[in-house]
């Protein structure tokens, strides 16, 4: 499988503040160690936002915490006295850990995506981004997040330096409890959210051209007030076609082939939407994980569960 230039910078993300770390703590590390020590790891993560720049086009909240971490670190170490200057070093995780609780915490207030956005955006579709769910996802991960941090601070900061609060507790707040949320909560909220029911499949046609087809007949012209639209349906594989679903003035129509702007367009597998139609598998999360596409209006998408009922 082919790993994602995103997914390989969003990892060297910590590279700096790691290599930070490891070079200033090496034995009874004099001054000039510290010093060195802090302007490799500023220079490493000046490297790492040039990256996110050119090959990304964007930077993370991430990249940019541990700069400024950095930065602000390698002009204490300059430009304290020499008797103060070691001490960042010795509350490094501390203000490391109370600088990331304030970097998942505040954009949200002042009306920036969360925390989670730009690293979220890397590994689902676009179609999703502009989502009420996607945001709320993103908000709910991003306040636990930042739990863990604080936490993480408060275990650093009392800790004294013991390697059980300084490094042990911390990796397993942040791996095995942070990352595992992160990656079943989505999850959990879109089955909870939009819970499937499974409907007798005798129900369905066999395919999901068919399906399409008779899509009018469960159309709700109530709820479709005012709508005009046409959805192009895209469907490959067995079963599937190039069909163009028409809305206007409360009547549903279904005909062959394609319209060149199409309000949307829903482009999927036909095995794929009819087992969504079934409630066999959970539309937003199938949207989120790349089984289907779509492209236009995601409005429009997210009231087709009302504009069409099963009959």
């Amino acid at each position: 499988m082919k790993i994602k230039p995103s997914a390989i910078l969003f990892l060297t993300s910590f590279f700096p503040v790691v290599i930070f770390n490891l070079l200033a703590r090496v034995g009874k590390a004099p001054l000039t160690q510290i010093r060195m020590a802090a302007v490799v790891g500023l220079v490493l993560a000046g490297v790492q936002m040039a990256l996110s720049r050119s090959l990304l086009k964007h930077t993370t909240y991430l990249e940019r915490a541990f700069l400024g971490f950095l930065a602000a670190g390698t002009a204490w170490v300059y430009f304290t006295p020499p008797e103060v200057a070691p001490r960042f070093v010795e509350y490094s995780d501390p203000l490391l850990n109370i600088v990331l609780f304030m970097v998942a915490v505040l954009p949200q207030l002042f009306g920036y995506d969360p925390f989670t956005y730009a690293i979220a955006k890397q590994w689902v579709p676009a179609a999703v981004w502009n989502t009420p769910q996607f945001r709320t996802i993103n908000l709910h991960i991003t306040y636990f997040w930042s739990a863990i941090f604080f936490f993480c601070f408060l275990s650093t900061w009392l800790g004294h330096g013991k390697p059980l609060f300084s490094t042990i507790l911390p990796i397993f707040l942040n791996v095995g409890v942070g990352l595992l949320f992160s990656r079943k909560y989505p999850e959990y909220y879109l089955s909870r959210r939009f819970a499937s029911r499974t409907i007798d499949p005798s129900a369905f046609p066999p395919t999901a051209r068919e399906l399409v087809y008779r899509m009018p007949l469960g159309f709700s012209p109530h709820v479709a007030s005012g709508l005009k639209a046409d959805i192009q349906f895209n469907l490959s594989g067995e079963g599937g076609g190039k069909m163009v679903l028409s809305i206007a003035d409360g009547q549903c129509t279904v005909r062959e082939g394609e319209v060149s702007t199409p309000t949307l367009a829903i482009i999927s597998p036909g095995d794929v939407w009819l087992k969504m139609a079934r409630g066999e598998i959970n539309r937003p999360k199938a949207l989120m994980d790349g089984l289907f596409k779509v492209e236009g209006d995601m409005n429009l998408l997210m009231k087709m569960g009302g504009l069409f009922k099963p009959r």
